[in-house]
């Protein structure tokens, strides 16, 4: 890997009291960050490294890190038997719960209106009790009122103090709550406004909005599985329940995501290690794929990427579209050969929702049909070829496909057709396992195997469709068990002593079709 080194700020998007903690600008040597989208193998055993959250603040509610570990705690969401388990967030990410001092326990009891009334009360005592002392000891009015300026100043400090503290109280207050909530998904907006209406703070006061702003960056650091890890397809409506109900504004929010991008970015120079390496690749690709989705359209001015990271438009479009296909790969494991109209609607959301395009959703759906025929032609092969050579299970897994195969093209005729996924529509062993001049004496077994079987029993009505299905597929050159190089005359000629006479041929019913010259020899 060829390596530049530069000299880049760490800036972008930032909330107010990471702009305040960063009072100078800093630079660091950095390899290129663009090698963080590069597709490389992934290796069979990844390092796992941990993702804390990372930001501290002016304040003095001073964060530590340090104890904070990359552990998870289930939230609750209904899912289908199909999809993978939801994200988990342990209850301690948040940290523990805060004791406030003496002052602060004495703001905490008190309300804005009492509070003010008090610092009111403070000063006027003050400049009373200065006057009262100026007066006594200097023996003069001047000397009193020196005095009540000296002291009142001094209670004009404390009751300065005194309020300065409530954004802090406010703040400590607000992260004893979320720690509280066992359940992440439980914290409700109501409550975090009822919390900073309590204490006469904005929430865009910057003690309060920086504690916002920690909770939603430990959050969805917790909710992104570990490196080695895929998306489990759910991260980003969790993700965003949970930006609604903090009430956060999308700047912040995502400057939060800009800040976790920098330290996977960060935790990338700290560790040499090759493997380590490519996991923290990945990290930052579901990061980005993440984070698009979680703000949509407002992603590209909210999460500049391009000019924080220095990667191109091609890069970020390869990391959504992979994350988007192994998202929409854990939906088609759910479809079976029982597959039905409410699965193929929820496919399509599914896919829009990741954000994959029609084309790889097309092209995905045909892979995992064609495999789903694929199992039923090795199971047939294998019992063809056993020592039993039992030709039910045989015919029985052939009529699986054919069956399969005609609920595809009725659905493709569907109504809602259009609400369907991409790619419904007679299956193709074309690209697959069975495509190829090794697997064509296997498929000929298993066309002997079914001709012979409807001759042998005078079904010429199921021979009929079965011969009809074939010869349509040859016409399209797409045929359920890829014939396409196979002239009708061979398909025929498959079938030792076929009773090949322009009768028979005739009577299955082809008007359309002219009877193989070589059938008549």
């Amino acid at each position: 890997m060829s390596l530049s080194t530069l000299s880049l700020p760490l800036t972008g998007p930032e909330s107010p009291p990471l702009a305040a903690q960063r009072g100078r600008d800093t630079h660091i040597r950095i390899m290129k960050p663009s090698v963080l989208l590069t597709t490389t193998p992934s290796s069979p055993h990844p390092k796992t490294l941990f993702f804390t959250p990372f930001l501290s603040s002016t304040t003095a509610l001073r964060r530590s890190w340090t104890h904070l570990r990359r552990d998870r705690y289930k939230i609750s969401t209904i899912r289908s038997s199909g999809e993978p388990s939801g994200p988990t967030v342990k209850p301690d990410v948040f940290g523990e719960k805060r004791e406030l001092t003496g002052v602060q326990s004495l703001v905490d009891a008190m309300s804005p209106p009492i509070r003010i009334a008090s610092s009111v009360l403070i000063v006027a005592a003050a400049v009373g009790a200065g006057y009262g002392l100026g007066s006594r000891f200097g023996g003069s009015r001047n000397a009193g009122l020196g005095g009540a300026v000296v002291v009142g100043a001094a209670g004009a400090g404390a009751a300065y103090a005194l309020n300065a503290c409530v954004p802090e109280v406010a703040a400590a207050n607000l992260h004893n709550y979320v720690v509280g909530c066992d359940d992440p998904g439980a914290i409700k907006k109501e409550d975090i406004e009822a919390i900073a209406n309590k204490y006469g703070v904005s929430k865009q006061n910057e003690a309060f909005n920086a504690e916002l702003c920690d909770i939603y960056c430990r959050f969805v650091s917790a909710v992104l599985p570990p490196e080695n890890e895929d998306l489990k397809g759910d991260e980003v409506e969790t993700i965003i329940k949970f930006k609604s109900s903090l009430g956060i504004d999308d700047p912040d929010a995502a400057a939060m995501h800009m800040e976790i991008g920098r330290r996977i970015f960060r935790q990338r120079l700290e560790t040499g290690d090759r493997d380590a390496d490519m996991a923290q690749r990945r990290a930052f690709q579901k990061l980005i794929y993440v984070s698009n989705l979680v703000f949509g359209e407002a992603s590209g001015f909210l999460l500049p990427w391009k000019r924080v990271f220095k990667v191109t438009d091609a890069q970020v479009e390869v990391a959504v579209r992979d994350n988007a296909q192994r998202l929409y790969s854990y939906k088609l494991d759910s479809i079976s050969q029982d597959v039905d109209v409410t699965q193929l609607i929820s496919l399509r959301e599914a896919q829009l929702l990741y954000r994959l395009s029609d084309e790889l959703a097309e092209n995905m759906f045909r892979d995992h049909t064609r495999k789903l025929v694929e199992q039923n032609i090795s199971a047939a092969l294998s019992v063809l070829k056993s020592r039993s050579r039992s030709v039910q299970p045989v015919l029985e897994e052939l009529d699986k496909i054919l069956d399969f195969n005609n609920k595809l093209i009725s659905l493709k005729n569907h109504p809602d057709a259009t609400r369907f996924a991409r790619g419904v529509g007679p299956v193709s062993l074309i690209g697959g396992e069975y495509d190829g001049d090794r697997k064509m004496d296997d498929l000929k077994l298993l066309y002997r195997a079914y001709i012979t079987d409807a001759l042998s029993g005078v079904e010429w009505k199921k021979l009929r469709c079965f011969i009809y299905c074939v010869l349509n597929c040859l016409e399209e050159q797409l045929t359920v068990f890829n014939y396409a190089i196979l002239s009708t005359q061979e398909v025929f000629l498959l079938v030792p002593n076929f009773p090949a006479t322009e009768t028979i041929y005739s009577g299955l019913g082809f008007p359309d079709l002219s009877f193989p010259s070589c059938l008549s020899q």
